[in-house]
């Protein structure tokens, strides 16, 4: 008789959460979830292919580790690459978006994200996580700003931007296929 191993970890299809839900679900990431986090990505492809071989070869030997899903999610999902950003701009306090012009960056979002797939979109959002330290974007996004903005302004209002996009495009499938 064939013995048979239920998995509560599941992949996700690409495109099953939403941009909303995903970054959402970050807020909620223990410390040790961010800490394998921080390991899986430190590893090569064929490092994480080599430790999910073995991870699964062992798995009849151990008892259900209760981070065993998140792990292997970890270690499987491209869309890990990008949590660094996102966490750090959730970790944002609120006086970073202070003097950010919220019309002009509901406008620029508007722009940016018209005519385009959702999946061209989110890598649109994913593309502006960490851009205000870029002189280069700062004085492209500037040159669409009022004449005069301060650069602290312009720098929070690329910040504005980013949740702009999430309420504007949150809808859209994280990681769809185009």
């Amino acid at each position: 008789m064939q013995e048979t191993h239920e998995h509560r970890f599941e992949p996700q299809p690409a495109g099953s959460l939403t941009l909303r839900q995903f970054v959402e679900s970050l807020r909620r990431w223990t410390p040790e979830m961010r800490q394998v986090a921080q390991i899986a990505l430190t590893r090569s492809e064929s490092e994480k292919q080599q430790y999910l071989q073995v991870y699964h070869r062992n798995h009849h030997e151990r008892e259900d580790e209760l981070m065993g899903s998140f792990i292997r999610w970890a270690y499987s999902d491209p869309r890990l690459d990008d949590v660094p950003a996102i966490q750090a701009d959730l970790a944002r306090p609120e006086s970073d978006y202070q003097g950010g012009l919220v019309h002009e960056a509901d406008v620029l979002v508007r722009m940016r994200g018209e005519g385009k797939t959702p999946a061209q979109r989110v890598r649109d959002y994913l593309g502006l996580l960490g851009i205000e330290g870029s002189e280069k974007v700062r004085a492209g996004i500037s040159a669409l700003l009022p004449i005069g903005t301060p650069d602290a302004a312009v720098i929070a209002t690329i910040r504005e931007m980013r949740r702009r996009w999430l309420v504007i495009y949150g809808d859209d499938p994280f990681f769809a296929e185009d």
